[in-house]
């Protein structure tokens, strides 16, 4: 098991059990780090601790329906509202205020489905926080984290988090080695924002199909399968050439779109050139797969720019839960693959596909 996936479990485990874990933050605020706990488990004690060591400005992440649900507006009403990040006016559950007995029980009532609007008093003193629509995957900031969590673990979808202050400097935040320091001395797992997203890329399924069709060719008819992405615009395409989901292997060419070259046939690059060829190869052979990946976002192209924003890490992601979804678990390269297709197709063999040869 990855390392990473180990330290993921072991936060779900935790928040499953009631406990807080130790968030530490992505590459936007990076080495922050934020107490987090599922918010039904809330008690006295917990939120006095979680008060104790941090910021005390406790808030609780709650997806777009439950914000809808319980009428709570957002403290920014500009053009846009993902400038407030989420955070909704402030509230207390009916006869409650501001001690740790009081705030545990807000808590627990923002996470039940039985609470009403009407049963909350507007300012209060925890923070409601909308998290963006696929968590972690749609908006990789602490709030979604934390939700996330919760969700995997099996709790309600609602979680508490506050900012970690600094010890040895109380005006700062805790960050870096201090936030492992304090993870161990109250033995509570720790886990990153890019783990928590990568574990989920590695066990969501990330695609669905958006279309199923023969597509007829020059040289014969072949199987094309049209993929969307769960989270994000990204759109992709499977052919299926021949007898390809039968044997011990299929052979596999993975392909990044390049307008220029695979429309336009520009000589700028090799990727049309790999791609017919490796068409042809596979059509001859009466067997093949190719991935056609898509990156969303400005037009790709060789010559027209830089690439849209999108590395092998990603592609890889992509490619292998296509591969899932078509049942091929063994394959070996094309000839024709280029070099990005040579990572992407290493990569692929990292999520557990076998490689023939």
């Amino acid at each position: 098991m990855r390392t990473t996936d180990t330290r993921v479990r072991r936060a779900l485990t935790a928040m499953a059990a009631g406990r807080p874990v130790v968030i530490t933050g992505g590459s936007d605020r990076d080495h922050q780090g934020w107490l987090a706990f599922a918010a039904e488990a809330a008690t006295a004690a917990l939120v006095a601790f979680t008060v104790r060591h941090t910021s005390g400005y406790l808030r609780v992440a709650l997806p777009g329906s439950a914000c809808t649900r319980l009428s709570l507006p957002p403290i920014w009403h500009g053009d846009n509202d993902s400038d407030a990040g989420g955070h909704r006016v402030a509230v207390d559950w009916e006869g409650t205020g501001i001690s740790a007995r009081d705030r545990a029980a807000t808590i627990v009532a923002l996470s039940a489905e039985e609470s009403e609007a009407e049963q909350f008093r507007r300012p209060g003193h925890v923070v409601p926080v909308q998290v963006a629509t696929g968590g972690v995957l749609g908006r990789p900031g602490p709030a979604e984290a934390a939700l996330d969590l919760a969700r995997l673990a099996g709790c309600r979808a609602a979680a508490v988090l506050c900012d970690l202050v600094s010890r040895n400097h109380p005006t700062a935040m805790c960050r870096g080695g201090e936030l492992v320091e304090f993870a161990a001395q109250h033995r509570l797992p720790v886990v990153s924002i890019t783990e928590l997203a990568a574990y989920r890329r590695r066990t969501e399924p990330q695609v669905v199909r958006a279309a199923d069709n023969r597509l007829p060719h020059r040289d014969g008819t072949f199987h094309a399968i049209r993929f969307r992405e769960v989270h994000g615009d990204g759109e992709h395409l499977a052919v299926i050439i021949g007898n390809a989901t039968s044997g011990d292997s299929v052979p596999l060419h993975v392909h990044v779109e390049c307008l220029t070259s695979d429309v336009f046939g520009s000589n700028g690059c090799r990727c049309g050139t790999e791609l017919s060829a490796a068409l042809a190869d596979m059509r001859a052979k009466n067997c093949g797969l190719i991935v056609y990946l898509r990156p969303p976002g400005p037009m790709r192209g060789c010559g027209l720019g830089a690439r849209a924003g999108w590395d092998a890490e990603d592609l890889s992601h992509i490619a292998a839960w296509i591969l899932r979804d078509l049942g091929v678990y063994t394959m070996r390269l094309s000839d024709e693959s280029p070099g990005f297709g040579l990572v992407i197709f290493g990569r692929i063999r990292e999520r557990g596909l076998r490689i023939a040869g």
